[in-house]
């Protein structure tokens, strides 16, 4: 396949909003099986398989947690799915090559990267009914995007563009462009710090963000080929798809902490504050691991689908 996927891997990775308890599923992307599975998180087993097509790669959730909204790069759109039933409730139509998406924390919007079009895409909910809603102009590439708790800023990573965009919600306009490394993919916010954290891809290495500011303040040195970028107890921690293994650092100093030797080709990673584990979507496995962020190993593996991604917000 082509993987507008694989080949531009690690999307995006936005602070999931607040659980009231442990995260008790993953909703991984396997990409090669045409699929979205539900892990059980406590028996570490897959609870049931929902077929989608087109190849599917970004995931996001709403705000209760009860749809996904999945890019399908190869379908040429997006698919929303009803979790608890399992079923595929609509598949919308875009353009282009629809690749990194996230949603409002407040909901009524979702937003999609186009890959090959320098745009983000906007759907609108009215009625109940998701539909596209107009677009944003943006860097060349964009991947990764993440969005302010309170929806009014959105921060793209473009790849070809070696930068990141600020972008006003509701005028729907570019009003900032940051300079970071080299071809940022991945893209977290940590709004209550004021900091957001791109995974350069080929230039092995973070870029670490003012958001106020709207300039880089530093970076981090990775593994090869970083995607994606989790935050937890004060701690990063960033896939590197060519090392297998997650690199870990300090958020204060940002000094690196130690590399986890993870499965083949990590890709999307997500962190669980309750239980203080991060879970790693081995590509070339075909398994979640699983991370302990207080001892720095790696402590269980899920067996998945074929071609696990999960980037974007996965666990609920």
């Amino acid at each position: 396949m082509s993987r507008l996927g694989a080949g531009f891997a690690a999307l995006l990775l936005t602070l999931a909003p607040a659980q009231a308890g442990p995260a008790r599923e993953a909703i991984v992307t396997v990409q090669l099986a045409n699929a979205v599975e539900v892990v059980d998180l406590a028996s570490n087993t897959v609870l049931r398989r929902i077929a989608v097509d087109g190849a599917p790669a970004g995931i996001a959730l709403s705000p209760d947690r009860k749809r996904a909204y999945v890019t399908r790069p190869e379908g040429h759109g997006l698919a929303v799915l009803d979790l608890d039933a399992g079923t595929v409730l609509t598949e919308i139509p875009l353009p282009g090559g629809p690749l990194g998406v996230a949603a409002d924390p407040r909901g009524g919007h979702v937003y999609v990267a186009d890959w090959y079009g320098a745009r983000i895409f906007v759907l609108t909910e009215k009625d109940g009914v998701l539909a596209p809603d107009g677009e944003i102009a943006v860097g060349q590439s964009p991947s990764g995007i993440a969005v302010a708790p309170d929806g009014g800023r959105l921060y793209v990573a473009n790849r070809e563009a070696n930068t990141v965009s600020v972008v006003d919600a509701g005028a729907r306009r570019e009003i900032a462009v940051i300079p970071v490394g080299h071809h940022p993919f991945g893209i977290t916010l940590d709004a209550a710090a004021g900091r957001a954290y791109t995974a350069n891809v080929t230039g092995d290495d973070v870029s670490v963000i003012d958001v106020a500011a709207a300039k880089e303040i530093g970076r981090v040195p990775t593994g090869r080929r970083p995607y994606v970028v989790a935050l937890l107890n004060g701690r990063g921690f960033v896939t590197n798809q060519y090392a297998d293994s997650v690199t870990a650092f300090d958020l204060a100093t940002l000094k690196p902490l130690a590399e986890i030797d993870v499965g083949d080709h990590p890709e999307g990673i997500a962190a669980d504050p309750a239980t203080g584990r991060l879970y790693v979507a081995d590509w070339g496995d075909n398994r979640l691991s699983v991370i302990d962020a207080a001892s720095l190993k790696t402590v269980a593996q899920i067996a998945t689908g074929n071609g696990p991604r999960a980037f974007g917000d996965f666990l609920r």
